[in-house]
């Protein structure tokens, strides 16, 4: 009987060790592949609350002229932080509703000779798919230019920029984040009074959207472990 214990024993001293090694070995096995791009998309994710409103809209973006020179169109003013409604016009409201929209940030620049001016805004998504419904609804027609609400600043270049004067519009994804783009006239005039379409004056708008989008379009590098993200 006594001999039938300690084998008992023993067999039950084997399993409880076999279990204690499976548990150190999977805790020291490092993250799956799955969890580690779980957590870079929870980062990307982040990236329109973590990086300075400065690095999202950069000072200044190098473009070209239809003409090939090369020329700089200059950040006037960030505006203060949007709700979807507010940043989105009718056209757009509801698809960004129904794609769960987060939030919204909007900067308006000006080209080189202050005579055309450009809203760009990045309208965020909980996450890829929801941004590309919301991009695959915007309208393919770039011009006249709706869905984003023009940023009006007094003082600078855009101060009569206003919703009516849009001509053009230009949409990028990248990740969980649309960015939009309208452009028009510096002197305020509304679209309808343009007596000739000159939509290739409007090019750098393409320009200035992507390079907003580029920084919220690269994952940073996550530290799985450091408590921040979950992998």
């Amino acid at each position: 009987m006594i001999t039938v214990c300690g084998v008992i024993a023993a067999v039950g001293l084997g399993i409880a060790l076999q279990a204690a090694r499976y548990a150190h070995s999977a805790s020291f096995r490092g993250p799956s592949q799955a969890e580690v791009a779980q957590a870079e998309a929870t980062a990307v994710g982040q990236l329109w609350e973590r990086l300075p409103l400065g690095q999202i809209f950069p000072e200044a973006v190098n473009y070209l002229t239809p003409q090939q020179t090369k020329e700089t169109a200059t950040r006037l003013g960030i505006g203060a932080g949007d709700s979807c409604a507010a940043a989105l016009d009718s056209t757009m409201q509801n698809a960004a509703r129904s794609s769960g929209c987060v939030a919204a940030l909007r900067a308006s620049y000006a080209d080189e000779l202050d005579g055309t001016v450009y809203t760009v805004g990045v309208i965020v998504f909980p996450g890829n798919q929801d941004a590309l419904a919301f991009y695959n609804a915007v309208p393919r027609s770039e011009t006249p230019g709706t869905g984003l609400h023009a940023l009006q600043l007094s003082g600078t270049a855009a101060a009569l920029f206003t919703d009516s004067g849009r001509q053009t519009l230009y949409s990028w994804v990248t990740g969980p984040y649309v960015v939009l783009g309208v452009s028009g006239y510096a002197d305020g005039r509304p679209a309808t009074q343009s007596a000739q379409p000159r939509d290739t004056i409007f090019q750098p708008v393409g320009d200035i959207v992507k390079a907003v989008a580029g920084p919220l379009g690269t994952s940073p590098t996550v530290h799985c472990g450091d408590g921040e993200f979950a992998c």
